[in-house]
């Protein structure tokens, strides 16, 4: 199972929020965990491929949080609904 680590603008973000959404959005990215390199349990977990090494994974109807894989970890970079992940993929690299 790869480390997780968390960009520090999106755990800013998090921290804003209320209790029971930082709990879903730490199940999602556990979810996440658990579930990466397993293409049936990606489905399961709510997670998806995006583009090159980008991932989303759903946390709740309208909240997707964005990883990319690397070498020794997933890292976590960005909250938003739908739009505001095609926002971000067209600028990330």
């Amino acid at each position: 199972m790869k480390d997780v680590r968390l960009d520090h603008g999106l755990l800013a973000a998090i921290r804003k929020l209320a209790a029971p959404e930082r709990r879903e959005l730490g199940e999602a990215i556990a979810a996440a965990q658990g579930a990466f390199g397993s293409p049936h349990a990606h489905l399961g977990a709510g997670v998806r491929k995006l583009k090159g090494r980008w991932y989303e994974v759903r946390a709740g109807l309208d909240r997707r949080i964005v990883f990319r894989e690397c070498d020794d970890c997933l890292s976590f970079e960005f909250m938003g609904n739908h739009d505001d992940v095609r926002r971000f993929l067209k600028g990330a690299k």
